[in-house]
This record gives C-alpha cells, sequence and structure tokens, in this order.
C-alpha cells in the first residue's frame, strides 16, 4: 500500500514538473490551457524592457503607438489602438533571477523554460539567457564635415541640494561623469548641444574641467542665468573649429519662465571655411508618469508655438538661413508638436534618413523623443543623421551599475543623435 501510495506521489510530481515545449502562438492561443504548468518557449524572443527581476519578452521590438499613429491628443485613432492591441497581445512578462543591470533591450533570448503563472506573465526560478545584440563604433566625420550632437545628458548638476538633491548621489555624480566624458570623446563632435544640464556656470565647467584632460578642447555658451535649481540647456563647441557669432537668444522673452534656458539658439561659424549655421536647442514640457498626453500636450504645444514664433527673427538676427533644430521634445514621431513643427517647412531628418530607429525606450516600447530638424537650405547640407544606441538599452538607474564600472553606457536615459555636415 505504501508502495502505491510513493508509486502515484511520484507519479503527479513528475507530471507537475514536466516541461512541454510550446510555440508562443500555442501559449497566446489558451492561456489557460498551460496555466501552472511548466513550458519550453520555441519561439526566439527579444527583450523589450528589464525591470528589476521583469523581463519584458516579444517576438520583435514594439513601438510606442504615438511613433507610428496619430495620438489621442489629436483625435480618436483606429491605428493607434490597434498598436496599442497588438503591442499587448505580442508581448508577456517574465519574473526571473537576471541581473537586470547587465540584460539590456535588443537582447536575443530562446529556448526559455518557465512556469505559466497568468496571462501573458511566467515565472522561471532560474535566470534567462541572453544574447546581447553589437553595439556599433561610432566612426569619425569624415575630412570636411562638421559633426553636431544633440544629447540629453539626464539631470547633470555640479550642486546636489535642491531640486538635484533625491536624483544622484556625490557617487552616482561622479560616475555619470566619467561615463558622460567617455561617451562625449567617443562622439567626435564639433559641437554638442545639451538638454537637462543645469543652469549656470557651476556644472559646464564641471564637466569641461574632465573633458579638456586630453583631446580637442572646448568651450562653452549657456544662458545667462544665476537660478541654481533648475534644468536648462548648454552648448559645448570644439574651440579650433567653431566659434560661437553673437549672442544666444531665447525662445521665451519672460525671463521668469521655467523654459527660458530650456529653449534657446545661438550662432556658430566654422572656422576653416567661414560658414555659419544656427542651432535651436529646445527641450519641451515632458509628460506626466501614468497620465495619458492629454496632460501635457497643450504645453507642448505653447512650447512650440513660441519656437515657431522665434525662429524668423534668430534668422534675421544671425543672418544666416541655415537653421538646425534639435534637443529632446518629449513627443513621437505622430504627435501634435512634431507635426506642427514639420508644417511649418521644418522637415524631419531622423524620418529622413532612419524611420524605424529610436532614442528612447519606456516600458517595453521605443521611439523617437529626440528630434532633429531642418529648414530646406539646411538639410541640403546634412550628409547624415542617427541616433547612437548607448544609453536607452541599458537598465535605468545609474546605481545599478558597480562604481568601478568604466564603460560608456547609460550615462544617461536618451540617446544622442549625431548630424553630419559639408556646410558650404
Amino acid at each position: 500500500m505504501k508502495k502505491q501510495i510513493l508509486f502515484f506521489f511520484l507519479l503527479g510530481t513528475l507530471s507537475v514538473f514536466a516541461v512541454e515545449r510550446v510555440s508562443l502562438e500555442q501559449l497566446q492561443a489558451d492561456w489557460s490551457k498551460y496555466t501552472n504548468q511548466m513550458v519550453q518557449l520555441t519561439t526566439p524572443l527579444v527583450v523589450c524592457g528589464s525591470f528589476y527581476d521583469s523581463l519584458i519578452l516579444a517576438p520583435e521590438r514594439i513601438y510606442c503607438p504615438e511613433e507610428k499613429a496619430v495620438g489621442l491628443a489629436d483625435g480618436d485613432s483606429t491605428m493607434y489602438w490597434q498598436i496599442v492591441h497588438a503591442n499587448r497581445a505580442a508581448s508577456i512578462c517574465i519574473n526571473c533571477r537576471n541581473a537586470y543591470y547587465k540584460v539590456r533591450t535588443g537582447d536575443r533570448v530562446k529556448n526559455i523554460t518557465a512556469r505559466v503563472t497568468g496571462e501573458r506573465h511566467l515565472v522561471s526560478g532560474q535566470g534567462v539567457k541572453t544574447k546581447h545584440t553589437s553595439v556599433d563604433k561610432l566612426p569619425k566625420p569624415a575630412k570636411g564635415e562638421l559633426r553636431v550632437v544633440g544629447a540629453n545628458i539626464e539631470n547633470y548638476f555640479a550642486d546636489l541640494g535642491g531640486y538635484a538633491h533625491k536624483r544622484t548621489t556625490p557617487d552616482q555624480q561622479a560616475l555619470k561623469t566619467r561615463k558622460l566624458v567617455s561617451a562625449l570623446q567617443a562622439m567626435h563632435a564639433d559641437i554638442f548641444a545639451f538638454c537637462e544640464m543645469q543652469v549656470g556656470d557651476k556644472a559646464p565647467q564641471m564637466l569641461l574641467a574632465e573633458l579638456n584632460k586630453k583631446g580637442p578642447q572646448y568651450g562653452y555658451v549657456t544662458m545667462p542665468l544665476q537660478d541654481m535649481d533648475r534644468i536648462g540647456g548648454c552648448f559645448f563647441y570644439r574651440i579650433d573649429k567653431v566659434r560661437p557669432f553673437q549672442q544666444p537668444i531665447s525662445a521665451y522673452r519672460d525671463t521668469a519662465s521655467h523654459y527660458y534656458a530650456r529653449m534657446f539658439m545661438q550662432g556658430f561659424e566654422e572656422i576653416a571655411s567661414g560658414e555659419r549655421l544656427i542651432i535651436s536647442l529646445n527641450h519641451l514640457k515632458s509628460k506626466r508618469p501614468g497620465r495619458t498626453q492629454y496632460d501635457t500636450n497643450l504645453k507642448r504645444m505653447d512650447n512650440t508655438d513660441s519656437l515657431l514664433l522665434m525662429l524668423p527673427q534668430a534668422l534675421t538676427l544671425y543672418g544666416d538661413a541655415d537653421m538646425l533644430l534639435l534637443g529632446d521634445y518629449n513627443c513621437y514621431t505622430q504627435e501634435q508638436p512634431i507635426q506642427t513643427i514639420v508644417r511649418a517647412g521644418y522637415e524631419d531628418q531622423l524620418m529622413r534618413f532612419c524611420p524605424d530607429d529610436y532614442s528612447y525606450v519606456y516600458k517595453g516600447e521605443m521611439g523617437y523623443l529626440d528630434r532633429c530638424f531642418a529648414n530646406p537650405s539646411m538639410a541640403a547640407q546634412i550628409v547624415r543623421v542617427r541616433p547612437w544606441h548607448v544609453n536607452a538599452d541599458w537598465y535605468y538607474q545609474h546605481g545599478a551599475y558597480k562604481m568601478k564600472d568604466k564603460s560608456l553606457h547609460r550615462y544617461a536615459d536618451h540617446e544622442p543623435i549625431i548630424v553630419d555636415l559639408r556646410l558650404r
């Protein structure tokens, strides 16, 4: 009798832990059939996002709906909702023991063994084996080309009180600076247009002190403000290649405006040729986490209207017709502010050169928040535009990295946008 009991117990135990090979399509067809069972997924999957002990997986990378379809702020869009439902249907979430800061978006995985605990949710008692996708080495610009880089450097502060107090620690600040300097040196840029650098002189000077220790020497242009507890914009320029032409101007006449330092323009002159261009650096109102774009679309449109009013005045002031618009617009491609700028005559250069790429990843969905626009005369002088994937595919928190990390990856949350020009 005891032997029979033991036999049935072992048989039941084996049935519980039996692993069934299934494709993702089979699993999606009837989740209830496999709930509480061990399965091995035979469908190759890609990591779309990583969050502490969880990974979001799908057969291919998935786009934020507003990247490919008209968003809700512009009226209900059938295509928008189709993408929302398709993203949900394609993706699954798996709890696992992976060191989340070592897994990055775009990694390939296959033959995952896990227990199905509910619809679109699995649990694995061990880590998931991932295969890293290669990161392209950024080539230097060709002879005669000028390189301009637009980059959100994610709350770069010299003073760690006030606004920055809860966002970084001294050790993380040192790590961020080390990573950022390595990345900037690897970009070989003649002009950097930075979003999210602390207003005033302290932060630019702190970063320049490290950047200028070796290699080309850079100077900087920032808005003449002394409010040290806010983020703004800043230009770095290679002093042997370009020089600022006249003074920076803002898209906001009200100097008390929060966006006075976040939307401004500067003329630059290439020393070798004497050719000029105007760069407009813009950081539009961010979206509120957990909310729809309804909440902040009107504020971003206000930013956009102020920008478009100022651009013709800048062309007159700087005496040049070549206008390049860079920065973090906090809008995906099909959202109203982006389309308004395009309709005003400023071509979206990312859609021209690499429309299916991305600069940001949020909750497993990718798209462009960082932009590059040009008026017709400037567009004719652009050789190439591309995002450089050194940030967005890595886990969010800087604190996830060991303090001895010497890589340049994840110095911020946005990808830099690399623009190569041949001025004439």
